[in-house]
């Protein structure tokens, strides 16, 4: 157009959803069928297709673009006016709603009536490559021999084969590389050094490319994706966990609703999505069932409690290690998040001490005996032992001269023995050592039993009785007599 514009003129504008659906300018059809567009601030007078039901231009474009467009990527038309281009361009999709045309209203009958064969012939098309997808996506997955991978892939990025060697083997199955990668590609003769995941695309001739992922500095969750702009609960759930938390309908292309889960991959800080009709979640997770409705939750994005799930390299030991974790589906990793928060990490580490507790208090159980240090004890005495009470218990021939001896006796289940008390543990205040017998009892088991003396009994020979603290008259006389003897004395 040669004339100058005015301020009220109607301009066209289109969305580009291959960049985030940003507003360009529309200059026409380029020879290969496709819209050509620009930036609106980098574009000039003459760039602009002036909105005017009555000029062949428009007119033209738009019988073109039904004719030979081939896969659009817009995502609606828009008749602005030329003052209205700043505004517009910082408008939300809502409000740029009420600027969008119907490119039927600027062809004739006979025109529209071809535009709307068209239309229909490539929505059958589409549909058609939709169900053919769809039965591919069915069948199973081969996987890639990364044999095929050209030399030149490798020299297009910059990359060396042997730095993919950790990366190849996840590459092969579909998925992106496990890492981020440095990557150089040349874009018209410069160099631009990345870092990038990659992921593997099969060729009509059999050879493999390379995919990019570059990483971005912070995930931008502000710019519409696949067609719509972010709800705010959405947002706030991707910054807080980095999963959608629910289902989300995207629009990849006018009027197809996609519901699916949204995931920020953590490396590239990008947003990556997964299709509902896409998603299986499995009945059985790291050896714990899920119940119908666990799996409901994580198809819907949820996060689900999981209890009992067992650690991975433990699964078949004699020693399996169990944990309990939320779980939920990581549309960026096609697998789980497992987090932890409020819940005791050390549960099963705690009943399995326990259990080994019980175990060994029942291996140190005391066994009550019908008869102790000779002497019998009746059914009320041993019920009180078993029900952990102090028995008083006289006679009893502790020691290894046969002499008796009395205490009080209790169960003591740490040690898994019979203790003995001078004092009866149940009343006394503090409680005396593993074996207390009576004070009059102290000498006798002394002497007796761990072969002691004092100045009383220090040359007696013979065993104390209960009771007794010095020798007898007659024990006395006995061992002046052999003093005497040992000396040389006579009697």
């Amino acid at each position: 157009m040669d004339e100058k514009l005015n301020p009220k003129d109607k301009v066209l504008l289109m969305q580009d959803e291959g960049e985030g659906n940003k507003l360009k300018v529309v200059k026409g059809i380029d020879k290969k069928g496709k819209i050509d567009a620009i930036d609106p601030m980098k574009a000039k007078q003459t760039d602009f297709i002036k909105i005017d039901k009555h000029a062949d231009p428009l007119e033209n474009f738009f019988q073109n673009f039904f004719n030979q467009a081939k896969n659009p990527s817009h995502t609606g038309f828009y008749a602005v006016t030329v003052d209205m281009l700043d505004k517009v361009l910082s408008l939300s999709d809502k409000e740029l709603e009420k600027f969008r045309i119907d490119p039927r209203d600027y062809l004739n009958k006979e025109q529209e009536q071809s535009a709307k064969k068209d239309e229909k012939e490539v929505v059958t098309k589409k549909k058609e490559e939709k169900m053919d997808a769809t039965t591919e996506q069915k069948t199973e997955f081969k996987q890639f021999d990364t044999n095929r991978i050209p030399e030149s892939e490798y020299q297009k990025y910059g990359i060396k084969p042997e730095n993919l060697e950790g990366e190849l083997k996840a590459m092969s199955y579909g998925y992106k590389s496990p890492h981020l990668v440095d990557i150089n590609p040349k874009i018209e003769g410069v160099d631009y050094p990345m870092k990038a995941r990659l992921s593997l695309e099969e060729q009509p001739d059999g050879s493999l490319k390379f995919v990019p992922h570059p990483q971005q500095q912070q995930v931008d969750l502000d710019k519409p994706f696949q067609g719509i702009m972010l709800p705010n609960d959405v947002k706030e759930n991707l910054l807080a966990t980095g999963n959608s938390g629910r289902v989300v309908e995207l629009e990849p292309r006018p009027g197809e609703k996609v519901p699916s889960l949204i995931s920020i991959d953590k490396l590239t800080n990008r947003l990556e999505a997964v299709p509902l009709d896409k998603l299986t979640v499995s009945q059985n997770l790291k050896g714990t069932e899920l119940t119908p409705e666990q799996q409901q939750a994580l198809k819907e994005g949820k996060k689900v409690l999981v209890e009992g799930m067992t650690s991975k390299n433990t699964i078949g030991t004699d020693n399996p290690r169990k944990f309990d974790a939320y779980v939920q589906f990581n549309a960026a990793k096609g697998g789980y998040d497992f987090s932890y928060e409020g819940l005791d990490r050390n549960k099963y580490q705690q009943n399995a001490k326990q259990e080994q507790n019980q175990n060994g208090e029942q291996q140190n159980q005391v066994r009550i005996p019908k008869k102790l240090l000779g002497v019998d004890l009746d059914e009320k005495q041993q019920n009180s032992l078993r029900e952990g009470k102090a028995v008083y218990v006289q006679g009893m021939l502790k020691d290894a001269k046969g002499e008796p001896f009395n205490a009080y006796v209790k169960v003591n289940n740490e040690k898994g023995k019979l203790d003995f008390f001078k004092w009866n543990p149940d009343r006394a205040k503090k409680q005396g050592a593993d074996v207390k017998v009576a004070e009059g009892n102290k000498t006798q088991v002394a002497v007796n039993s761990q072969g002691k003396t004092n100045e009383a009994t220090k040359h007696s020979k013979e065993p104390l009785k209960q009771g007794q603290q010095k020798p007898t008259e007659n024990q006395e006389q006995k061992q002046v007599a052999k003093k005497k003897k040992s000396t040389g004395h006579k009697m």
